[in-house]
């Protein structure tokens, strides 16, 4: 069994992600405001849900992102201090479709949790998900959900709506 703060989304084969749509647009924001450079986070959240990022500091690189140590673990502590799981790590590919570069094969050490990347090249911004799996990335499926608070307080859960 995986510690409590490292999550699987993945757990089950069939298992389709769900993203908050607070969390997407914020994303994306961020992204944008980061172009040219590539824009990292590492998302949170619980089962195959997220609902929670922490931003990592760009490198100043327009096809490349890379954390270091002390940053890396801090952003875990993050996550676990909010009682999440660490569930995936989203970038940018400002220049290029959002499909995994060859960096993108090489750097990645997780192959339980989601890796996804938002292309900014085209005219409308797209999300893809990928799982690691038979010595590459496989693209997946995700929804965009949207996040009520039925008894007013600030702690939602997530109801899945079509997108």
């Amino acid at each position: 069994m995986l510690s409590d703060w490292l999550g699987e989304p993945f757990a089950s084969k069939d298992n389709k992600l769900l993203l908050t749509r607070k969390v997407a647009k914020r994303l994306l924001s961020e992204a944008q405001e980061t172009f040219p450079y590539e824009y990292s986070a590492l998302l949170s959240g619980r089962g195959n849900t997220i609902t929670g990022y922490v931003s990592m500091p760009h490198s100043f690189d327009e096809h490349a992102f890379a954390w270091d140590g002390a940053t890396f673990l801090h952003a875990l502590g993050t996550i676990r201090k909010s009682n999440d799981q660490w569930l995936g790590v989203l970038h940018s590919h400002p220049h290029s479709p959002p499909l995994p570069s060859t960096s993108d094969h090489n750097g990645w050490h997780y192959p339980m949790l989601s890796y996804w990347i938002v292309g900014l090249s085209s005219d409308e911004p797209i999300f893809m998900l990928y799982q690691w799996g038979d010595g590459g990335f496989e693209k997946r499926d995700y929804t965009i959900i949207d996040d009520f608070c039925s008894d007013g307080s600030d702690t939602c859960s997530s109801s899945p709506k079509n997108s």
